[in-house]
């Protein structure tokens, strides 16, 4: 079980316990069990859990600045005189390791409007997405990458 997840367990307790919810006591709780997990460390390796807490946090914002371009772009395309689009299927070739890395990279792609994910490939390590633009393909690819993949892969590997 990563550090992060024990430390809000042991926190959560320590409110059960106190019998009131107020976010000082909470605050307390995590410092009682950030100090209980300081002082067991040396019988519990996975340092780098704290870590991924941040990394998820970039995650999360990653994934709503991408959904907020998205939308623009996809309300551009809708309010112009004249659609100038090239939809189409792309192959995105994915460096996800794990299928969670995959299906969460996968289901970030649909959830951004403009893109989604039609099927991963049998070795898990392409995803088929249709995009509403490919007129520049590696663009759609590079924006996947920075924008989605990367932030999933310091979130979840």
């Amino acid at each position: 079980m990563p550090l992060a997840t024990i430390v809000f367990s042991l926190a959560a307790i320590w409110i059960l316990m106190k019998g009131t919810g107020s976010a000082g006591d909470f605050f307390v709780g995590l410092l009682l069990a950030a100090l209980i997990i300081r002082f067991l460390r040396k019988c519990y390796h996975q340092e780098k859990s704290f870590l991924r807490v941040g990394r998820i946090g970039r995650f999360v914002v990653s994934f709503t600045r991408e959904l907020i371009v998205a939308n623009i772009q996809v309300l551009r395309v809708v309010l112009s005189p004249r659609i100038r689009i090239r939809p189409g299927i792309l192959a995105y070739r994915t460096r996800c390791r794990t299928p969670f890395g995959v299906t969460l990279l996968a289901n970030s792609i649909t959830l951004t409007p403009g893109t989604l994910s039609v099927d991963i490939s049998e070795d898990s390590k392409t995803i088929f997405v249709h995009a509403l633009d490919i007129t520049h393909p590696d663009e759609v690819r590079e924006g996947i990458r920075l924008g989605l993949e990367e932030p999933v892969i310091g979130a979840v590997e």
